[in-house]
């Protein structure tokens, strides 16, 4: 058994096999050995790198279909020179608001003032100025008719006389407007209305939830297909009455009345460059705006209401009103919505529910976002003086990017 043991393992092709069947052997065979194709450590470690960076590049970026602003004050001359660039760098379109000296109450008007914005535009701009009449006691339902056909006047603006800055000329009553606001229904033209009542008798921190009260929604069961957006609500009161009525009325909401309250116009000392109108509200009135806006809702869309000012006139003894966000607003919005955990619902915020509102295409370009810390200047210099921005001298998270990806 040894001598079998010894030939099967050392068999040689010279050595004569064992007659014993259950001792052949086979002939001799040759192995080759192949190395495995695996990757190897290195090479597997590299793809998980590239990996976990493209993945962290994606969470720090956001792309989205490029914005519009659907409340805009851009001014004129120098001033107009000097911020216009700041919107056309972030937005597609924007609703311009005609509160001028004088007001653009004709359509005749709103082109001229249209043609002045297109002249201060960035060379290789796409900024298109969406132009509105500023409604008064005295406007005609044949003006209505002019605005529609000219084709670059989109809304009418309802300010109450003396509501805010350059309103004097604004409407005193409701009721002498309404056959121009029976023309804007046959015309599907919106309404802009800035929600305040003027009666002194009524408490600042009310005037939005009397407006309603008193006003808007009597117009809503009288012309319930005028189309109505609701600007810069600021009050839980004006999201609860925009979500009882019908998809015929919107509001568009500022990047201050998401993030402050009014503790903001004291804090230190009166802080002038947070004062607005309508003017900072609650904390429970802003949580209700931010849990409506965040909510996914198509009735609120983006509108700025930046509203640029000189230094000096807001730091004066009685300075006006109106805060200045167009070089920071995407960067706030997109705070909003990443503390909110909602940043799935930025998009349709900033860029659908706005033109599918006014009936108009959504833009086609897109615009990104990066998780990029920048600080915001102290102030914007222009020829005649200087422009404190919201949120001067902080830092933000988000920076948008100036050039459109198609």
């Amino acid at each position: 058994m040894q001598a079998a043991a010894t030939t099967t393992v050392r068999a040689h092709p010279q050595t004569k096999p064992s007659s014993a069947s259950f001792l052949r052997l086979s002939p001799p065979r040759r192995v080759s050995f192949c190395a495995s194709p695996s990757p190897s450590l290195r090479a597997i470690a590299m793809a998980a790198t590239s990996q976990q960076q493209q993945q962290q590049q994606e969470q720090e970026q956001l792309i989205i279909t490029r914005p519009d602003d659907w409340h805009l004050h851009v001014r004129e001359g120098e001033v107009l020179e000097a911020v216009l660039p700041h919107s056309a760098r972030h937005f597609g379109r924007a609703i311009i608001m005609p509160n001028l000296k004088p007001p653009v109450t004709t359509t005749a008007r709103a082109v001229e003032y249209r043609e002045e914005i297109m002249r201060a535009l960035p060379p290789g701009s796409s900024f298109v100025p969406l132009m509105t009449l500023y409604l008064t006691d005295n406007t005609s339902p044949e003006e209505i008719k002019l605005a529609r056909k000219s084709g670059v006047v989109f809304a009418v603006k309802l300010y109450p006389a003396g509501a805010t800055t350059n309103s004097q000329d604004g409407v005193t009553d409701v009721e002498k407007c309404l056959p121009v606001l029976e023309e804007m229904v046959r015309q599907e033209m919106p309404l802009l209305v800035h929600g305040e009542v003027t009666d002194p008798h009524v408490d600042t921190f009310d005037r939005e939830k009397v407006f309603i009260d008193r006003i808007l929604a009597p117009l809503v069961q009288k012309l319930p297909q005028l189309k109505i957006v609701m600007e810069h609500i600021t009050t839980m009161d004006a999201v609860n009455f925009i979500e009882s009525c019908e998809g015929h009325v919107a509001a568009t909401v500022t990047p201050q009345h998401l993030l402050l309250n009014r503790n903001a116009l004291f804090q230190g000392g009166l802080q002038p460059h947070s004062y607005c109108l309508p003017i900072l509200k609650r904390e429970t009135h802003r949580q209700a705006i931010l849990s409506a806006v965040t909510s996914g809702s198509r009735r609120y869309f983006l509108g700025t209401d930046s509203a640029p000012h000189d230094k000096r006139n807001k730091e004066r003894s009685c300075g006006c009103a109106g805060i200045y966000s167009a070089p920071v607003a995407l960067s706030l919005y997109a705070k909003v919505f990443e503390e909110a955990g909602a940043l799935d619902k930025l998009e349709a915020f900033t860029s659908f529910n706005g033109p599918d509102f006014y009936g108009l295409p959504r833009n086609t370009s897109k615009i990104i976002l990066r998780k990029s810390a920048w600080k915001v200047p102290a102030t914007y210099i222009y020829s005649s003086g200087e422009i404190v921005p919201m949120f001067t001298g902080s830092t933000l998270e988000w920076l948008p990017s100036d050039q459109p990806e198609e």
